[in-house]
């Protein structure tokens, strides 16, 4: 695009934003003339057209940073458009509003409620433009990185990115806006704007951690799988924490399913503890035994023959009657040593040295051949 052409394009963007009208075919051959004569024009004279013009720029740019909060569109919009915006004008990405968001703070809460304007598929552009310009500091990748203002938490993008924040029902709606960010977050990934280790620094399996952000769960678990319990953490396991909010049992189901699905041997953290309690028992609490339990066979149906009571005799034996209900067939299963679960249970007593000759002699006298085998 030639000069001529650049200055065509800023007048006619501040015009038709200004007044919401067509600029007349007479700038253009006014912007040639700018171009062809403004040299030969007075020195006081130019000087004060320059002044004018350095003004109207800086007026432009703020339009093009209010055009990025209240008016860009997914639907309407394209990346060539946007990096036109930038490219004429860079400060309007670091123009705040009155809220003090920057644009891509704006483009990334956008379309939270069902049929709302969305300007969220523009942010990666927004990320990779704003790293290049400097955008919210040195660090800060583009913005994504920058706390929001006012947020009690100290939210960035990247989190409101991963969380719920969508204010309607869960349907057609709530699903694309989903999708719309995991679409989001894979571009950032290939970008190497969104990286693995956020996943931990910014709790972002526990933050997705809900129906609503079912398609989002699943990005983060299947990228870093050992965020769902398998490493020392600063934060709660995933599966303790879908009751930390009083959240429902669709998160639990989320949490045990991506859990067997990763780590079955684990039994998907359902007896990892935390303060003394598994998951299992906190889920009987605030949900019900019966509850949990029909969830738990969907994550860990019995006709797998999962040795859960052996697993839970070993992390859970307060639960073992519970569970057995549901799983009577496990308790014929045998384990790796092809103890059965009484066997089992005689040297899971034995190793905890819960009985000892001296005093537990009954113990071991009346012990059947089937549980020392």
């Amino acid at each position: 695009m030639s000069n001529t052409q650049h200055l065509s394009f800023i007048f006619r963007f501040y015009y038709n934003t200004r007044y919401q009208s067509t600029m007349p075919p007479s700038v253009d051959s006014f912007v040639t003339n700018i171009q062809q004569y403004g040299e030969k024009v007075p020195k006081k004279l130019n000087t004060k057209i320059e002044e004018i013009a350095r003004k109207a720029v800086e007026e432009m740019s703020k339009e093009a940073g209010n055009f990025f909060h209240e008016e860009l569109n997914d639907d309407i919009h394209t990346e060539e458009q946007v990096k036109a915006i930038i490219e004429l004008f860079p400060e309007s990405l670091s123009q705040r509003k009155k809220n003090n968001f920057l644009p891509i703070q704006s483009a990334t809460m956008s379309g939270c409620r069902s049929g709302a304007r969305s300007s969220v598929s523009f942010v990666p552009l927004m990320a990779s433009e704003g790293y290049r310009l400097g955008v919210g500091g040195e660090g800060n990748r583009g913005g994504l990185l920058s706390v929001v203002t006012n947020s009690a938490d100290g939210h960035n993008a990247i989190l409101y990115l991963a969380g719920s924040f969508f204010d309607g029902e869960k349907g057609p709606a709530s699903e694309e806006f989903d999708r719309k960010r995991v679409r989001v977050l894979e571009k950032l990934r290939g970008m190497n704007l969104l990286k693995k280790v956020d996943i931990e620094e910014y709790a972002l399996v526990n933050i997705s951690l809900g129906p609503e952000c079912q398609h989002r769960f699943e990005f983060f678990t299947s990228w870093d799988p050992d965020a769902l319990g398998a490493r020392d953490s600063q934060w709660r396991v995933p599966i303790h924490d879908v009751f930390k909010y009083n959240s429902g049992k669709e998160n639990f189901e989320m949490a045990l399913q991506a859990g067997m699905a990763y780590f079955p041997e684990r039994f998907g953290f359902l007896f990892h503890k935390v303060g003394g309690t598994t998951a299992c028992k906190k889920a009987f609490d605030k949900i019900g035994v019966d509850t949990a339990m029909n969830i738990i066979r969907r994550c860990i149906p019995p006709s797998d023959n999962h040795l859960i009571l052996h697993h839970a005799l070993e992390f859970a034996p307060n639960l073992v009657d519970d569970i057995g209900q549901y799983y009577p067939d496990a308790a014929f299963l045998r384990d790796t040593s092809g103890h059965t679960l009484t066997q089992f249970k005689f040297y899971i007593n034995l190793r905890r040295g819960r009985r000892k000759f001296k005093k537990n002699s009954g113990f071991f006298i009346e012990a059947t051949d089937d549980e020392v085998n």
